[in-house]
């Protein structure tokens, strides 16, 4: 018999898991984290290393034996647990990872004999990976006795009461849950009195079943010391192993930041010597397949003494390891870092936070910005890549304090950065203070005197974005440590980082067009390009670089909108009342003939700002609004953003002078059209800037024949347009039509613009140094009376 089987861990459905989040709904908090990790595609959610392997592997011929994946090593908790067990003289078995060994696990299940199989719980924040374990050892195994425990366990019985922890052991179905920040010894004392048909009560720290529910058992301190139950490699096959080990040589924090519980959750922080240390690097250079190590310690570098001691005895050692860790830097200083570079280190983990001081005193954080920004250039100098974690939203963040930390991340330029929304946690140590702070709500749902979750999401977009300095780590099922995984299979770190700003770009695009559903071509090939890593063909970065300008483009249109546009442009031209149903009505009408060659322009440009023109002098002079908001599309077989502008026609113009203006705002106005209805339709953005909402209720479309309009890409926009001008060129032929809500206007009133917009086209073409004012109107024959042209107090009144 087994007496243990352990489970590492299970990198569960994602397709699932992105559905269960969005059953929260896509605007919370939870959902707007993720939704910057993965991308639309084939009507699938895909992080960046799915769709890596997806295109990578695309043409190579055969099955796919074992792909790209974040979780490529034999599991910590798997190496621990299973030579704890050993020790103690009990028999083990494993499956690494549950979600790429079914099959292995399926058949230990059917054909072994196993007391207990243990389900670890390391990086799980929800329950469903454990539930799909589970369901899958009841079906193919009834006897074995299911224990689960681990972080995720012990963070429950803190964060439920009693009668929901009842119902959340009910929902997972396990047979005995340990619950304890360490848990070796409960795991021992289970399978011991199971052997012997003993009493499970008298074991602390675990809850197991007893009828319909769970009997919680007395709680104790447990210790397992680190260097008592160091683990034996000698225990696994080498090829098991491979080329990445992961190891710890502390338990918990020394630090109490506000924002972590896990000091709470972890006890006292203890370390092994650096003679332990060295014992354990000895073993693994032992097995002679080791290339990388991760250090899992959350601060490797404190003591830092301690630290020097153990990169001066790899140095003399020449292991010949790469390694990455976490690293504190107001604990480090410059010849720390020319050790670790010498040492064999190629990258950190930066838990900076913020990049403001207020929000770091605040935080607890013993570091400041100006340790980073020491750091940071030493880090790059000795060939140590650096990633720059941020929290956005912890209690007393302001719009303020988030433009520090964009500044810093622009300013320090780690290779990577992630800035993530702010969990409110009541193990951390701020809930002590969440009154002072005025603290509503858990989790990713909350506020506070200072912000949100929603404001504090619109900014880490905004980061996510504008920064163009660093890289955006899209952290679910990329982290760091897969950058140096991927260096071991062949992708280099150029490489890696032209597929990650490519991938983002992607995601970028789903931000900024909300009503588009695929992928644009250009963006789709460059990132399809840029995951064949084993092909010297390099991606086309223009696509890419569009979404690039971020900063420029928010100054502009805030600049351009900030005295406040119109409340409507179009609210004296309506004629009838709201009807029952919202119906959108469209009426094609002719234009004298007028084709684009009539009109001596050769390009779509020019013809598309002669028509616009035309169109903002035909609604000044039935609306006498001499300041008005029109959203415009010019389009070709892929459509472009829409481009808001806001137009100063004046009846004493004359339609050269007019087409001049208008021809120059379009110049200007496209050099930040990406951003432009991204930015002015954010109500979160707008406000932070003072600047009021603008109203878009007219709109303007020209293109190709058969092109779709970029209106589109912003379906509130596109419902929210009142009347809207769709210009179709087919060869040199214009055809025109008007799209309208009927609940606006009647019939007749849209035959009359039709009509007037056709007499405006044929006076400036025939006469470009025309009046504004003085157009004659023509009505179907007859023309209207020049007063309803001079007197801009005109009601347009049929």
């Amino acid at each position: 018999m087994t007496d243990c089987l352990v489970i590492g861990f299970n990198d569960s459905n994602f397709e699932e898991y992105e559905e269960m989040v969005r059953s929260m709904g896509t605007e919370s908090g939870a959902y707007r984290d993720l939704s910057l990790a993965f991308i639309n595609y084939e009507g699938k959610p895909r992080r960046s290393i799915d769709i890596l392997n997806h295109f990578y592997f695309q043409n190579k011929g055969g099955e796919v034996v074992k792909p790209l994946h974040n979780a490529d090593f034999l599991w910590p908790v798997v190496t621990y647990l299973s030579t704890y067990l050993a020790r103690r003289g009990y028999s083990f078995d494993y499956v690494n990872l549950f979600h790429l060994e079914k099959e292995k696990l399926r058949e230990k299940l059917e054909k072994e004999d196993i007391l207990t199989i243990a389900v670890t719980t390391t990086l799980y924040v929800s329950p469903y990976p454990i539930l799909e374990i589970i369901s899958f050892i009841r079906k193919y195994n009834k006897t074995a006795k299911i224990l689960v425990g681990g972080p995720y366990m012990h963070g429950q019985i803190k964060d439920h009461d009693e009668a929901s922890l009842q119902r959340l052991l009910k929902l997972l179905a396990a047979d005995i849950y340990v619950i304890s920040q360490e848990g070796e010894t409960a795991l021992v004392n289970i399978i011991r009195t199971l052997k012997s048909g003993g009493s499970l009560d008298k074991i602390d720290n675990i809850a197991y079943r007893k009828g319909e529910n769970y009997v919680l058992t007395s709680t104790s301190i447990e210790s397992n010391p680190l260097e008592e139950n160091m683990v034996n490699y000698s225990l696994f096959p080498k090829e098991e192993i491979g080329e990445f080990v992961t190891l710890r040589t502390a338990k918990s924090c020394p630090f109490s930041c506000a924002f972590c519980g896990f000091p709470q959750r972890a006890g006292k922080y203890k370390y092994q010597s650096v003679e332990l240390v060295e014992q354990e690097l000895d073993e693994i250079r032992e097995i002679g397949s080791v290339s990388t190590l991760t250090f899992l310690d959350d601060t490797f570098n404190v003591p830092k003494q301690r630290f020097k001691e153990i990169l001066r005895m790899m140095i003399k050692n020449q292991y010949g390891y790469k390694w990455n860790s976490f690293y504190r830097c107001d604990h480090g200083d410059e010849e720390t870092i020319e050790l670790m570079g010498k040492a064999g280190c190629e990258g950190v983990f930066l838990g900076v936070e913020s990049g403001s001081d207020e929000m770091l005193l605040k935080m607890n954080k013993t570091a400041r910005q100006k340790d980073y920004m020491k750091a940071i250039p030493l880090l790059r100098a000795a060939g140590i890549s650096t990633h720059a974690n941020l929290i956005i939203g912890f209690p007393g963040e302001t719009y303020e304090t988030v433009r520090e930390s964009v500044n810093f991340v622009e300013e320090a330029k780690p290779d990577f950065f992630r800035a993530q929304l702010w969990y409110a946690d009541p193990v951390t140590p701020i809930w002590e203070q969440r009154e002072h702070y005025g603290v509503k709500g858990t989790a990713f749902n909350w506020s506070h005197n200072t912000m949100n979750f929603e404001i504090a999401c619109n900014l880490i977009d905004k980061m996510f974005i504008s920064v163009e300095n660093s890289i955006w780590l899209p952290q679910n099922g990329f982290e760091q440590w897969s950058t140096f995984y991927l260096q071991r299979k062949g992708m280099t770190v150029d490489r890696i980082k032209t597929f990650l700003k490519c991938f983002n770009a992607v995601i970028k695009e789903k931000l900024t067009y909300p009503g588009k559903k695929d992928i644009d071509p250009r963006l789709l090939e460059s990132l399809k390009t840029s995951c064949q890593f084993d092909n010297p063909a390099q991606p086309d970065m223009t696509p890419v670089e569009v979404f690039s300008g971020y900063d420029t483009a928010q100054q502009y249109w805030i600049n351009e909108f900030i005295s406040g546009a119109p409340a409507s442009n179009i609210e004296m031209l309506r004629d009838r009342e709201g009807a029952a149903v919202e119906e959108r009505v469209t009426t094609p009408f002719a234009v004298s003939s007028l084709s684009s060659n009539a009109l001596s322009l050769d390009f779509d440009d020019e013809c598309f700002s002669f028509i616009l023109a035309a169109y903002s002098a035909l609604l000044l002079r039935v609306n006498g609004q001499e300041d008005m908001t029109i959203v415009a599309s010019l389009d070709g077989a892929t459509p472009e953003s829409p481009l808001p502008l806001r137009l100063l026609p004046s009846w004493n113009l004359t339609f050269a002078e007019l087409l001049q203006a208008v021809r120059q705002k379009v110049i200007v106005s496209k050099r930040h059209r990406v951003y432009g209805l991204h930015i002015l339709t954010n109500p979160l953005t707008l406000s932070e800037y003072g600047c009021p909402s603008p109203v878009f209720d007219v709109g303007y479309s020209y293109g190709v024949a058969d092109s779709a309009s970029g209106l589109g890409l912003y379906p509130e926009v596109d419902k929210g347009l009142k009347l809207l001008l769709k210009v179709t060129r087919n060869e040199a032929e214009l055809s025109f039509e008007f799209s309208y809500m009927k609940t606006w206007f009647r019939d007749e009133t849209i035959e009359k613009l039709s009509s007037y917009l056709d007499s405006i086209l044929k006076e400036a073409v025939i006469n470009p140094a025309v009046v504004i004012g003085e157009i004659a109107l023509q009505n179907g024959e007859q023309e209207s009376e020049s007063a309803l042209a001079v007197d801009a107090s005109e009601v347009f009144n049929f």
